[in-house]
């Protein structure tokens, strides 16, 4: 086996939110480069599901049940999973939530909903890890999305929480990297068979006019995500600290010519 394919090897990897989708493809991509993998997600049965996933592909993984929104349940997580493995290298944070609701009609608790799951659930994650990587090499790599940087309609709550994590993402790198810790973060595209893209094209002509405006028109995979998580935590993105990788085909950029 190449040294690339065991890259990660002896590292630990927590991953947050990958009872399913882009996530969990993260997880599989670490864990099949050499990393030993905890993953974590809301529901105890959907996150051991996923273990048994990983497993039968012969991946070190535990899997570990608790809410984001919770500061507890995220430190005791963390707290179990390095006295378990010994000190965590890498944080993986991906939990989120989102629905389409014109800003109009959207309630002050649906707003307040995915800014808990999505920035105070990030902040949280990142806070809990924080006291079991405060060395040199660490690497926490938020999962964001093109509504941080381009206005959509019907997704005020949700641009708001991913701007917020972007910002976040900057503040960390600028007082943690004093430590050795790099912070970055990916955003993803529209990602096929993922429920994102099933949420956002709603049927087969939306799709297509989706997949027409990017730069690059085609739908992403699982394993483009995981990809540029993956070199974000390996060691020859060393020097890469507070930016964003934007893994979304060119959606960011926003085609004013695409065909209507």
């Amino acid at each position: 086996m190449s040294v690339v394919a065991q890259c990660l090897s002896g590292r630990n990897a927590v991953v947050v939110g990958a009872s399913s989708g882009i996530n969990l493809g993260i997880a599989q991509r670490l864990g099949s480069l050499g990393a030993r993998i905890a993953i974590v997600s809301r529901s105890r049965e959907r996150i051991e599901a996923a273990a048994d996933a990983l497993r039968s592909d012969r991946l070190d993984v535990t899997a570990h049940a608790g809410d984001v929104r919770d500061a507890g349940a995220m430190q005791a997580i963390m707290t179990e999973v390095a006295a378990a493995k010994g000190m965590i290298d890498i944080i993986v944070s991906g939990a989120a939530g989102n629905f389409f609701v014109p800003a109009a009609k959207m309630s002050p608790n649906a707003f307040k909903t995915v800014i808990d799951i999505d920035l105070i659930g990030t902040f949280n994650v990142l806070s809990a890890a924080y006291p079991h990587l405060k060395r040199p090499g660490a690497v926490l790599v938020n999962i964001t999305a093109p509504q941080a940087g381009r206005a959509m309609p019907m997704q005020a709550h949700a641009c708001s929480a991913k701007a917020g994590i972007e910002m976040l993402t900057r503040c960390l790198a600028l007082e943690w990297g004093v430590e050795g810790i790099r912070v970055n973060a990916v955003s993803p595209g529209p990602i096929a068979d993922t429920e994102g893209l099933a949420r956002l094209a709603t049927d087969p002509e939306l799709a297509e006019r989706i997949r027409g405006a990017l730069a690059l028109p085609r739908f992403g995979q699982r394993i483009d995500i995981a990809n540029a998580v993956a070199w974000l935590c390996s060691e020859t993105a060393s020097f890469v600290t507070g930016t964003t990788i934007d893994c979304d085909g060119g959606m960011r950029l926003g085609n004013l010519y695409a065909p209507d």
